[in-house]
């Protein structure tokens, strides 16, 4: 496994500069004051406030090849539901392109749109709902009709939801964000914003674990959750809006089917790659792109061949059926009381240093896990304790407790069982003690 300095590392590179924070600070706030200042639509203009990653917290640095920032400033108007939309989105149009600044304005769906240096803008213009004054009304350039929003909604929310979840929530959605940006292909509509903010949280994994550990389990959730039920079946699932206000909004009716199954399809790869090669920086540099740090340590195959063709090593037991995945981690321990994470084949550990190995699956229950320990070395020879069987879970039911009670190389795998069936192994995790 990946350290968690790697993940800490890797999210500061994928963080906004302060250089693009202050840009987009001065130009959002330029324009807003444009707006306020404008001699006609001073009359119109009610306020004006940031809208979606930026306002939330979760925007993500641009790359070289995707340069532009994606900035949303919402415009609150005075104009009503009785109005034409489109005839609104036109007056702010109009109002935008007469400045040199904005010239390169045109009209969208449901915002003005400005390219500048560095920045894309979508200035979206709302009316405020008659019956709830944190509720919005959104333009519509096709119809005229109004389509009712809460963006003030999704950000307390999304503040919410990372407060409850340990404040890993928000870091979370920035590496799916990135992890989207570096594999969408082109012509194919990934999840985004809101919606991919939404999937996350209605999927999430144990935010108290480490960075890797809370990212693989919510893929993994997000998988189990979507494809056999809704992709295997040719459908997308219906996934509700987070504001609590708004009724009926399908947060996923934009997308294709097409769509939504190159998504789940591009994670389960991805889950799978971590079964097969292990989650080591490698893997996650292929997953994440070269931001992730590349690991200079340098791994013994020696010690791993010790363990896998050791003679006491017992075969398994039962027929093996391929498709998923299941991911060995460990927390050690020490004699202090505090806990570290482990990758495997690291450096080696003291003894009686006590081991919490955690099998992440997912596989829907209900199952269970198998986990095969293996020893090498004389002292556990000389101790009659080479084992290599297999035992059940003794930390719930995907956990397992060990202890480092003899030097030299031994091996921990896993197995999920699910009607006598072994439907998904992982790769062995490697434990040096000196």
């Amino acid at each position: 496994m990946a350290k968690q300095k790697d993940f800490d590392t890797f999210l500061r590179n994928i963080e906004p500069s302060k250089t693009t924070v202050q840009y987009v600070s001065s130009v959002q706030n330029s324009l807003r004051d444009y707006l306020r200042q404008h001699k006609t639509y001073s009359n119109v203009h009610k306020e004006t406030f940031l809208s979606g990653s930026y306002a939330k917290h979760t925007s993500i640095r641009p790359t070289k090849e995707d340069n532009k920032r994606d900035v949303d400033i919402i415009v609150v108007t005075t104009h009503s539901q009785d109005d034409d939309s489109s005839k609104v989105l036109q007056e702010l149009y109009d109002v935008l392109v007469a400045s040199s600044t904005y010239r390169s304005a045109t009209i969208q769906h449901h915002s003005v749109g400005i390219e500048l240096s560095q920045l894309s803008i979508d200035v979206v213009p709302v009316i405020v709902d008659k019956d709830d004054d944190s509720l919005y009304w959104i333009a519509d350039s096709e119809d005229g009709t109004w389509t009712n929003s809460d963006p003030k909604g999704h950000k307390k929310w999304s503040t919410e939801t990372n407060q409850n979840n340990n404040n890993n929530y928000k870091p979370l959605v920035k590496i799916f964000k990135w992890w989207r940006r570096k594999h969408c292909p082109g012509g194919v509509k990934y999840p985004k914003g809101i919606t991919l903010e939404k999937l996350i949280a209605d999927n999430l994994g144990d935010s108290s674990a480490s960075t890797e550990d809370f990212l693989i389990e919510t893929m993994q959730n997000i998988v189990s959750a979507y494809k056999k039920a809704y992709v295997d079946a040719g459908i997308n699932p219906y996934i509700d809006d987070p504001s609590g206000k708004i009724d009926s909004n399908d947060l996923l009716a934009g997308y294709t089917t097409d769509d939504f199954k190159g998504f789940i399809l591009k994670l389960d790869e991805h889950i799978k790659l971590l079964n097969d090669n292990g989650s080591e920086s490698e893997t996650w540099r292929t997953i994440l792109g070269t931001e992730f740090p590349k690991n200079q340590e340098s791994k013994s195959l020696y010690n791993l061949l010790a363990c896998k063709t050791a003679s006491h090593r017992q075969k398994s037991a039962w027929p093996m059926a391929r498709g998923s995945a299941v991911i060995v981690t460990l927390r050690v321990e020490g004699a202090d009381g505090s806990y570290v994470a482990y990758e495997s084949n690291g450096q080696p550990l003291s003894k009686h240093c006590s081991l919490h190995f955690k099998a992440l699956t997912g596989v829907k229950a209900p199952y269970t896990v198998k986990w095969q320990i293996t020893n090498t070395g004389d002292e556990a020879t000389r101790a009659g304790c080479l084992r290599g069987d297999f035992y059940d879970s003794n930390e719930g039911v995907n956990g397992r407790e060990e202890s480092t009670l003899y030097t030299g190389t031994h091996a921990v795998q896993c197995f999920v069982i699910k009607r006598g069936i072994c439907v998904a192994r992982s790769k062995d995790f490697v434990i040096n003690v000196f």
